[in-house]
């Protein structure tokens, strides 16, 4: 199945706003979300890669890392940002870039 993102942070964001939150705080409230969203998604993977004191599931981790992708749209949409041209652009530099330096002869 393919999701459109964009479409899908607009209709979230109409929801927030529907909700009452304030569209002049998105930016803020979208980049604090999208750190505690990393965060909770380390502490899922530490839990299911038995690196924490209790376990987790491999689909808790799956979920909170859902959760990272669908906040960096909502963050990108408050902020104004083409993630789809980022991601584009993004992808060139990494293909083009090369994976590693090889040794040079002598």
């Amino acid at each position: 199945m393919t999701v459109d993102m964009s479409q899908v942070a607009a209709e979230i964001r109409g929801h927030l706003r529907a909700a009452g939150f304030p569209a002049a705080e998105a930016a803020d409230s979208a980049v604090l979300a999208l750190a505690e969203e990393a965060g909770e998604f380390v502490g899922a993977y530490r839990r299911w890669s038995g690196k924490a004191r209790r376990t987790g599931t491999f689909d808790e981790m799956r979920a909170e890392l859902a959760d990272v992708v669908i906040t960096a749209w909502m963050a990108a949409d408050a902020l104004g940002i083409d993630l789809d041209a980022a991601l584009a652009d993004k992808l060139a530099v990494v293909f083009e870039r090369g994976w590693r330096d090889q040794p040079t002869a002598g």
